[in-house]
């Protein structure tokens, strides 16, 4: 009786889940993405719906993944697009992940194998979903940024909160070492970054009023205080390359920016107080102090890279091509930081091999060359939608650099997943162009077009 009941609930949720996912995928998307993000974030512990029908105990993450890929497969059936070129080393990675895990099962068990290729599947599917969606909506540099802003700024209130003592902060974060505590893990934190850039990037771009620009500051502020150095260099490199290619094109805009930006910095050297000044230092000095030692978390990080690779190399062919069984983790005498890895790019050589290595590069080649285009060889596009570009490669340049010492979960992905729906809508739009500049170059009376900035 109880398992009839099990069966009939199981399928009526999933009725209702296949109906919302046919007529709103970009929905179920985003409430997977973000159910499964705001219960990592607020270190809500929950154990997951036992499904004795099948005989597995279904977590969060599990269930996002599954949803998220279930959705991607309505997708390619109700639009009937070829898919996209782009997507395939995606998918890639999550078939070696399908082919690890099935290898492990019968070798570790069930438990150890999910272990093993959960986070590879919960980085990958939500950038698959999200690729694959994109002829549901239409999503511009402009929008995006705004996204992210907005991102950031809830994020920054739930840090603040944190502070505050009005929710209660991880064990895991909690740091004797630091004056300020971190109050958001890193994958969490680069967000928060990467508001940072979009909120200059619709600073340079459009017109905002005087809150705006205080929030800008605050994103910035926040960028700081929340002390994840990695975070601060993909941050760091990001705003750099978005300065560097920029400021020949809005010189006027960067000049005003800086001025303000000059002069607030200014204000609060004179009206802080001594010991906030102190304080900032401090935690600038005690990371800086942290990085530099030999017992550095870096340092940690790097020797487990060597003995992952290490034991890859000295591993069969199979599993030096495509990774060993999923759950090898749990008979190695390697050390905790060999297996537990903090890189995206050492994690998919470790756990799926060269292949999986080479794929994950290949993916984020072809997103590179997504987003860039050739701003010289077209023909009536603004200095705007040139900035647009810029943008996001920045913030693709802000992902690849906080993937080196971390691996990424589902907003990352889902980050990815947005990069690349935008440069596609930016091709298209270029796409427009050519044909508006052909048209002109063969009958001049026909004026050639711009799309709006």
């Amino acid at each position: 009786m109880i398992v009839l009941v099990q069966l009939s609930v199981f399928l009526s949720a999933a009725s209702l889940l296949f109906f919302w996912a046919w007529h709103r995928p970009g929905w179920v998307i985003f409430a997977a993405v973000s159910i499964s993000a705001l219960l990592d974030l607020l270190n809500i512990e929950v154990s997951g719906v036992h499904l004795g029908i099948f005989g597995v105990n279904l977590l969060i993450d599990d269930a996002a993944c599954i949803v998220l890929l279930g959705t991607s497969l309505l997708l390619l059936l109700q639009y009937r697009k070829s898919f996209p070129r782009d997507a395939v080393p995606c998918l890639a990675l999550i078939v070696l992940s399908a082919l690890s895990f099935s290898r492990g099962v019968s070798t570790f068990g069930h438990s150890a194998a999910k272990i093993s290729v959960g986070n590879l599947l919960i980085f990958a599917t939500p950038a698959l979903a999200i690729m694959l969606v994109r002829p549901a909506f239409r999503l511009d540099t402009i929008r995006l940024a705004r996204w992210l802003r907005w991102a950031g700024l809830c994020l920054g209130a739930i840090a603040l909160l944190r502070w505050a003592g009005l929710l209660p902060t991880p064990i895991e974060l909690e740091d004797s070492l630091r004056e300020v505590v971190r109050t958001l893990g890193s994958d969490y934190a680069v967000i928060v970054g990467q508001a940072f850039i979009a909120a200059i990037y619709l600073q340079l771009i459009e017109r905002r009023n005087t809150w705006w620009l205080a929030a800008t500051g605050i994103l910035g502020i926040l960028t700081f205080a929340l002390q994840h150095r990695s975070v601060w260099v993909a941050t760091a490199g990001g705003l750099s390359w978005l300065a560097f290619r920029t400021v020949r094109l809005l010189p006027v805009r960067w000049l005003g920016f800086g001025v303000t930006a000059g002069v607030a910095l200014c204000v609060i050297i004179v009206a802080a107080p001594m010991d906030l000044l102190e304080s900032t230092h401090k935690m600038a000095t005690i990371n800086v102090q942290e990085a530099q030692s030999k017992n550095s978390t870096w340092t940690w990080r790097v020797e487990g890279y060597k003995e992952a690779t290490a034991r890859l190399l000295a591993s069969e062919p199979v599993d030096m091509l495509i990774g060993p069984p999923a759950g090898w983790q749990e008979k190695t005498t390697l050390s905790f930081a060999s297996t537990h890895i903090h890189s995206r790019y050492i994690d998919a050589l470790a756990y799926s091999g060269i292949v999986g290595f080479t794929v994950l590069l290949l993916w984020f080649g072809m997103l590179a060359k997504r987003v860039s285009w050739p701003a010289e060889s077209l023909y009536g596009r603004s200095a705007y939608d040139h900035v647009g570009t810029i943008f996001l490669e920045a913030l693709l340049i802000s992902e690849i650099v906080y993937l080196v010492p971390y691996f990424g979960r589902v907003l990352q992905g889902a980050i990815l997943g947005l990069i690349w729906v935008a440069a596609k809508q930016n091709n298209i739009s270029i796409g427009t162009c050519r044909v508006a500049f052909a048209t002109h170059q063969s009958d001049p009376r026909n004026k050639p077009a711009t799309l709006p900035s």
